[in-house]
């Protein structure tokens, strides 16, 4: 691929060089990053995301060029998506295709596809996790972006299975083959189905634990971030972490101040019950911030340090009809208020706190609801009490009065 590139661009007219057979003799030995760098910088111009991604391969003064020339790839949003033997990026762009890079862990080594293609690139002894984050680097190094999200996952072998099987099936492996998997290299390498190589990966990767492998993804993530230089800017972020460190760690490398929407949940293995998530109120500009939710990790602050959000979603251990009563003053009087829930484990004075907001009407759910009218507006606040998946909940939302029923009291 390097003298494929060289001889085409050595050949444009403009640069008024001579043809590929005089370029690279013994004594005229020329490199493409003799380019001077305003073509260069004209080229990657004109390639397109993966093409860039390859190229940063070819040579460490190619990829140090491409990263110190600041390309801006139209990056929208990108999610990524792990699993103890799987790491699926997937980029959006505003003006191009959805790019999907395949990262997975075979044994001690990796293997790379792009989703589209036939190819499978197989790095030797290199750990997944590093081959993730040397490509991640590349790709957030100079990007903003509207959105991002982080997902966890069980591992999933058919899936895994189905971005690679095609390839295995095709290609020769025996070179990669290990002592102790020698079954491998006596079929060499032919499955009679899917389902036989979902029994392959699984004997080679063994079974994943997945608590010490979402510790390194974050650790690896953190060190991402942190190589960029300067916080990276998203607008909206919903990340799925297991300990309340896992977002913390990695906070401090995220411009805060640029974010309009946090999701924080718990990922598919959560244990923890008494996880607390207090340290958020001390980001630096974390009041910019429209819209919080916030589950599975127990908020015990004051609840008026949130009272500037639009949305909110949290957890808290206790309410008492005290809260209940401060946030229905507060709300009325909210120029920004939209939509709150308040989930938590105990409640005193239940029968006190019916009696003081009067009158409810009951939902098709069970929920209780008492109506107010907001001051000077065709809006009222729907106050909601019930269960939502077996959790207690609060719910206080800004709606039209025509969409209270018909029956109910508007207080």
């Amino acid at each position: 691929m390097y003298r494929s590139i060289c001889s085409q661009i050595l050949c444009l007219k403009w640069f008024k060089s001579p043809p590929p057979e005089e370029v690279f003799t013994s004594d005229n030995k020329v490199s493409i990053m003799d380019m001077p760098d305003f073509v260069m910088r004209k080229i990657l111009g004109n390639v397109g995301f993966t093409t860039i991604m390859k190229l940063r391969k070819v040579c460490h003064a190619f990829r140090n060029f491409i990263d110190d020339s600041k390309l801006n790839y139209g990056l929208t949003q990108v999610n990524v998506w792990v699993q103890p033997s799987l790491i699926r990026v997937v980029m959006f762009r505003s003006s191009a295709s959805t790019i999907i890079l395949n990262y997975a862990k075979y044994a001690t080594s990796t293997l790379v596809n792009i989703t589209g293609s036939d190819r499978v690139t197989f790095l030797k002894n290199e750990d997944l996790l590093d081959v993730f984050s040397r490509d991640l680097r590349a790709i957030l190094r100079n990007q903003r972006l509207i959105s991002m999200r982080v997902e966890l996952e069980r591992v999933n072998w058919k899936v895994l299975s189905s971005l690679l099987y095609t390839e295995f099936l095709n290609r020769n492996f025996t070179s990669i083959s290990n002592k102790i998997y020698g079954w491998w290299r006596c079929r060499r390498n032919r499955f009679k189905s899917v389902s036989e190589f979902v029994d392959h990966l699984r004997d080679v990767n063994r079974i994943p634990f997945m608590k010490p492998f979402v510790d390194q993804f974050y650790d690896c993530f953190k060190n991402v971030l942190k190589s960029r230089g300067s916080p990276i800017q998203i607008e909206e972020l919903y990340i799925e972490v297991m300990e309340s460190y896992h977002f913390m760690n990695i906070a401090c490398f995220i411009d805060i101040k640029h974010m309009k929407r946090l999701d924080i949940y718990p990922g598919y293995y959560y244990e923890g019950e008494d996880q607390f998530l207090n340290e958020i109120v001390e980001l630096d500009g974390w009041e910019c911030i429209q819209e919080l939710s916030i589950r599975h990790f127990n908020i015990s602050i004051p609840l008026e340090r949130f009272l500037h959000k639009s949305k909110l979603n949290i957890q808290i251990p206790t309410i008492s009809m005290e809260n209940v009563l401060f946030l229905k003053m507060r709300l009325l009087t909210s120029p920004v208020f939209e939509d709150y829930t308040i989930y938590y484990d105990n409640l005193k004075d239940m029968d006190r706190l019916c009696s003081v907001l009067g009158r409810f009407e009951i939902d098709d759910d069970q929920e209780k609801h008492w109506y107010y009218r907001i001051p000077d507006t065709n809006q009222v606040l729907d106050i909601g009490h019930g269960h939502f998946y077996g959790h207690l909940r609060f719910s206080f939302l800004r709606t039209e009065i025509s969409d209270v029923p018909k029956n109910a009291i508007i207080y």
